[in-house]
């Protein structure tokens, strides 16, 4: 690793190989794959994914390991300390210090307490948490931490990323408008080769959803909305992600149990992000009628997986028919979610290819974009 290059820290509860914690996860990773040429990464997360251990070595952990553009340091619940933290911070001269995370007391509050009088800058990801559907989640819990984060001071000592403009009105409504916030979308993965064209049979879809199974993804109005699909349609519904909340699952599989006998639904599990292209290729549309997302992840992986997508209005894409890449539905016009699945259904292979290709040139100009690139380096000057 380059010594003339700045050395950036970042602070992320969870990285890979983890990938059930989904979209910050990616978020690191493409930031570092991206950034890896002008800067020094060393990330410190957990030995652990969403729900389980990492298949790591007992010497693979609280030691930094070596990879292709960063370094990475697994730590134990013992190591997740101040004492910990204080040594990884004062081994390197680092320039600024990144935290993947608002809600996250060891990867985030204790880290944060800690530099908030050195002179390192240092670079706050809210991740959606301040969005109106995510507060609505726990709201009490949120409540307090939010009200202890800004009796402390600290809100103002750091730089905010907002990955978009709402994100930006989200952390002055809070905090208040004197924060330093800087807007820079997240980075995508990189594409490397163009989508080989879907087969696509008329009046048949192969629908999907690929989130954490939470109440804030919505897979539950996915299901309801399917309940109500036209019968001469055949509908094949593939469910992609971990079971974060048990209760919330077992409620969805009450409401699967009463599809009808056009639609097809199969659960396929959490998949590794760097297995997802092969399970998109014989996909066509993402349904993700989810409560917020401050960027989605997922949304722009099926693009680039030449997939459109339905989507709700609570997410940062708008327009989306236009540019004949999926549609953006209020979540209570639930007949025009059915509506739009039905239309994706209708389409022949040609109709259809017209949608596939405008999402994947969409995608492609986005992630290749060097605005964004010069954004994101923004963040760390």
């Amino acid at each position: 690793m380059s010594n003339t290059k700045p050395h950036i820290l970042i602070f992320s509860d969870w990285f890979l190989p983890a990938y059930k914690a989904g979209g910050p996860i990616q978020s690191v990773a493409n930031l570092v794959n991206h950034l890896g040429q002008d800067y020094n990464f060393w990330v410190v997360t957990s030995n652990t994914d969403l729900d389980a251990p990492l298949p790591l070595r007992s010497e693979e952990t609280n030691v930094w390991l070596q990879k292709d553009n960063y370094q990475v340091i697994y730590l134990d619940a013992q190591h997740q300390n101040l004492k910990a933290y204080k040594e990884i911070i004062t081994q390197q001269n680092f320039k600024a210090v990144y935290f993947n995370s608002l809600f996250s007391p060891k990867f985030t509050l204790l880290p944060l307490w800690l530099t908030q009088n050195l002179d390192i800058k240092k670079v706050l990801a809210p991740r959606g948490m301040l969005g109106k559907g995510a507060l609505a989640i726990k709201p009490l819990k949120k409540k307090l931490f939010l009200a202890a984060l800004k009796a402390s001071g600290l809100p103002s000592k750091i730089y905010w990323h907002a990955t978009d403009v709402s994100e930006k009105l989200e952390i002055e409504a809070h905090f208040g408008k004197n924060m330093k916030i800087n807007v820079a979308p997240n980075l995508s993965a990189k594409i490397n080769s163009e989508p080989t064209p879907k087969l696509k049979i008329t009046n048949s879809l192969n629908l999907f959803f690929v989130s954490r199974i939470s109440i804030k993804k919505n897979l539950l109005a996915c299901v309801k909305t399917l309940q109500a699909i036209n019968s001469k349609l055949a509908i094949q519904f593939k469910i992609i992600g971990p079971i974060e909340e048990k209760t919330y699952w077992a409620q969805c599989q009450r409401e699967i149990e009463k599809l009808p006998s056009n639609v097809t639904c199969e659960y396929l599990g959490a998949i590794p992000n760097f297995k997802l292209k092969d399970t998109l290729k014989d996909l066509h549309v993402l349904f993700l009628p989810t409560q917020h997302e401050n960027f989605g992840h997922v949304i722009m992986e099926a693009w680039q997986n030449a997939c459109p997508v339905i989507i709700s209005k609570n997410t940062p894409w708008k327009n989306l028919e236009p540019k004949q890449i999926g549609f953006d539905i209020p979540l209570d016009h639930q007949d025009t979610l059915k509506q739009k699945i039905e239309q994706f259904a209708k389409m022949n292979e040609e109709e259809f290819h017209v949608w596939s290709q405008a999402s994947f040139n969409f995608a492609k100009k986005f992630t290749e974009n060097p605005e964004l690139i010069s954004k994101t380096k923004a963040l760390f000057e």
